[in-house]
């Protein structure tokens, strides 16, 4: 990495180059640019480097060549991300005027230093937007002066890339079954508690119980916790806590796919309060006859808003995360000013298991297994080398965002991992679970932990409700009708080979207009989310693109948008019908 030291010490030396009478540099005795030719060097450069569609990152902006040869190259629909590890370097760069075509272009962003956060928090908003689209670009000889940070900057590419990948697949595999859920989650939502009433009202310590392989050996003395702390229990972890007697005080569940379900379909936990988003399984919360807390997660604002005004009330929002227990140790933050802990949250293989005993996920990592996963080493719980993956590298880096924006707003609290096992977790300090009880929980805390969720009158008023739902299912229907006559106005261009005349345009605008009206509706809108992420990645502009080519294409997205906009809202007028008919017998 570039110290302090390092940069104030940087030998720069500028040269006139041989032939195209500019400047070259060189630092270390490397030349960043071509003794002889640095535009033609740089030319080369993005000619052969350059991707339409594509993210670029240079690493490396030395006097601006390979940046200014880009501007030359990409278009509206690319990004120039520059990565300049030497600020002083840089100011030696802004010296020449040529430069500020590249600082002022609206398609470039430059990242000076080494700060691999700051790098990791970009990436993930580019990935993103280019879904893993991207390309790096060496600058000469950079990654010899800066090895280690290049280094760096190749690894977090990587899991940002891996965790981006990730995030994609799970989206699209379960985008229209987290829409389902939602819809069908509505009618337990409209009754349930919320964390928004009950941020704040514990002083008691809180014991986060996740499913990983070092829970077996905390159970013990998890079981002597009653009253002595509130006990949150991370989704299927519950199987582990009940076959030891242990009754948690939340159950956490988030996942909206069917194998979340099916780890709650054979267990009573009426008694324990359930809570969740409305994207779980629909299963699980019309299955549960106890009490519910639900939230709005962080990464969807755009249906927050409208889910309040359907349900009449502020749900309250919890950072999301990519296990359900990033999102537990969220509530805690809200709900207590007392210690938190985490148990059983290894982020890793230990002893090549997957989960504790008595978990139904458990099972032995084996060599084929650690392929499949493309596992790898990181530093563990104790210094040592832990078997881990991206998506438990994915839920680690959910902790530590967490415990970095808890600190940096001002807040103090006692935070500890007590996991004694799997990944170190930076942010949390570690003790011994034996250590947290003897400090921690002395007091009975039964009379606060009963109070969190006191018995209420009912206070629902359901005709509002049904009306406003109502009015949403009247939103759809006039979505598919736009929809089909988009559709029937595209036949009339395939028969045409693709031309759009002057009427088809007109019309398609007119379609237009009212669907973009339309979706000003945040629901209607994320239920469309899917298709119109499908649209932004498929049929992509080509270089050097005929006019041809260029109708066929527009043709081709159209159709992707009308056909997924009428099926989806299609689907979206089922599932509403379904749940009108299960508020329709409240209404009075």
């Amino acid at each position: 990495m570039l110290n302090e030291n390092m940069e104030n010490n940087l030998s720069i030396e500028l040269e006139e180059s041989k032939y195209e009478k500019v400047k070259t540099i060189k630092i270390l005795n490397y030349y960043l640019h071509s003794k002889y030719k640095p535009l033609l060097e740089a030319k080369r450069i993005v000619d052969s480097s350059y991707k339409k569609n594509h993210l670029h990152i240079l690493f490396g902006f030395g006097l601006g060549y390979i940046a200014n040869a880009m501007l030359e190259k990409i278009s509206d629909t690319d990004r120039l991300l520059i990565i300049e590890p030497s600020v002083k370097l840089f100011e030696i760069a802004m010296e020449n005027s040529g430069n500020s075509l590249v600082i002022n272009d609206k398609r470039v962003e430059i990242l000076l230093g080494t700060d691999t956060s700051l790098l990791g928090n970009k990436l993930n908003l580019y990935f993103q937007e280019y879904m893993g689209r991207f390309t790096i670009i060496q600058s000469p000889n950079y990654p010899k002066i800066y090895p280690e940070f290049f280094r760096d900057v190749l690894k977090i590419s990587k899991e940002k890339l891996m965790m981006e990948v990730i995030n994609n697949n799970t989206r699209q595999m379960f985008s229209l079954q987290w829409q389902e859920n939602y819809i069908s989650n509505l009618y337990t939502a409209f009754t349930a508690y919320n964390i928004e009433e009950i941020k704040g009202k514990l002083t008691c310590p809180i014991v986060i119980a996740s499913g990983g392989p070092s829970l077996t050996k905390q159970l013990p003395l998890l079981k002597k916790l009653k009253n002595k702390a509130l006990i949150i229990c991370a989704g299927s972890t519950v199987n582990s806590l009940l076959k030891e007697d242990i009754n948690p005080n939340l159950v956490v569940t988030v996942d909206g796919g069917t194998a979340n379900y099916k780890h709650f379909e054979k267990i009573n936990i009426d008694n324990i309060p359930l809570v969740y988003p409305l994207i779980v399984h629909k299963g699980i919360p019309s299955n549960h006859n106890g009490k519910q807390v639900v939230f709005n997660i962080s990464d969807v604002t755009v249906l927050n808003k409208l889910t309040n005004e359907l349900l009449s009330t502020e749900l309250g929002i919890v950072q999301t995360g990519h296990s359900v227990a990033n999102f537990c140790f969220n509530i805690a933050l809200q709900i207590t000013s007392g210690p938190i802990c985490l148990i059983g949250q290894d982020l890793a293989y230990t002893n090549k298991q997957t989960h504790a005993l008595g978990n139904q996920g458990f099972s032995i990592v084996d060599e084929t297994k650690e392929k499949q996963r493309n596992m790898f080493y990181e530093e563990g719980y104790y210094g040592e080398d832990v078997l881990t993956d991206f998506i438990f590298l994915g839920m680690k880096s959910g902790f530590e965002y967490q415990i970095n924006k808890f600190t940096e707003s001002g807040n103090s609290r006692d935070i500890f991992n007590c996991t004694e096992g799997g990944l170190r977790i930076k942010g949390f300090n570690q003790i011994p679970f034996s250590e947290f009880f003897e400090r921690y929980c002395k007091i009975d805390y039964s009379d606060e932990i009963a109070s969190l969720l006191p018995d209420r009158e009912n206070r629902v008023k359901w005709n509002d409700f049904y009306e406003r739902l109502s009015d949403l299912k009247n939103e759809y229907n006039g979505v598919v009708d736009l929809a089909s006559e988009s559709l029937e106005v595209l036949k009339i261009v395939e028969n045409n080979n693709y031309l759009f005349d002057q009427d088809s345009i007109s019309k398609l605008d007119e379609f237009d207009l009212e669907l973009r009206r339309i979706l000003e509706n945040e629901f209607i809108f994320y239920i469309l989310r899917p298709v119109l992420f499908k649209l932004q990645h498929s049929h992509l502009e080509i270089e050097d693109e005929s006019e041809e080519e260029m109708n066929e294409r527009i043709y081709n997205k159209s159709l992707i948008l009308y056909k997924g906009i009428k099926e989806a809202s299609t689907q979206g007028i089922e599932w509403i019908t379904k749940l009108l008919k299960k508020v329709e017998k409240h209404i009075i």
